[in-house]
Order: C-alpha cells, then structure tokens, then sequence
C-alpha cells in the first residue's frame, strides 16, 4: 500500500465500484426490512367502535394489536371509558390504557359477526 493509503498497483481503485454496490445492495435491504417493520410497529388512530351514535373519540392502536382485535368477529375497539361501555350487551375483555377491547354477547353478538363477516 502506498503512503497516500491507495494501493501502488491501483487495485484500491478497482475495488470501489464492487465496495460502493455492495454498500448499496445493503442500504437497500436495510431500507426493505424497515418499511415492512413500519407497517407491523407504526400506531394508526382509529375510531372508538362504541354503540353511541355521535361518538368519534380517537384510539391509537398499532396493526399487529389491531389484526389481534379483528381476529374475533364479537371484539369491539373501544375508548377507555364507562360511558362507551355497555354492560347489558358485552363484557370487557381487554383493559389497555389506551383502549378497551369488549366482546359483544347474546343478539349483539350475532349481528357482530354479520358485521365483521371474514
């Protein structure tokens, strides 16, 4: 190696374009992994699914707890409040700080299901 830190043959320079791709092949996977982790880890802010018609309180949830929340067709998102709470047609499942999680029983639990029919 030359004192200027180049190699006296030039072979330095000939490795900068397959060193430079490589970084960049890198940087690229790197970037793929994180835009798939952003889907999974980024909060969304959903609505409160709560029975009172003029109820729009906002929820933060993120998509690996909200596709948990779907996989039950009577689970229902909702603020983390009595009032949006109705006990004569479902039971709190979930107590999240954030959030509660109620499954809806009896005939509100049927037309739960019809609701979310997966």
């Amino acid at each position: 190696m030359a004192s200027n830190g180049s190699h006296a043959d030039g072979s330095a320079d000939a490795e900068k374009p397959a060193t430079e791709r490589l970084d960049l092949e890198v940087n690229e996977r790197i970037q793929a992994v994180n835009a798939q982790r952003a889907l999974i880890d980024l909060p969304e802010d959903l609505i409160c699914e709560c029975a009172r018609p003029e109820c729009a309180e906002q929820i933060t949830l993120n998509a690996v707890e909200y596709r948990g929340l779907r996989a039950h067709g009577t689970w229902f998102l909702i603020a983390p409040s009595e009032q949006h709470f109705f006990p004569e047609v479902e039971r709190i499942v979930v107590k999240d700080g954030g959030y509660w999680i109620v499954e809806k029983h009896d005939g509100a639990a049927r037309i739960g299901e019809q609701i979310d029919a997966r």
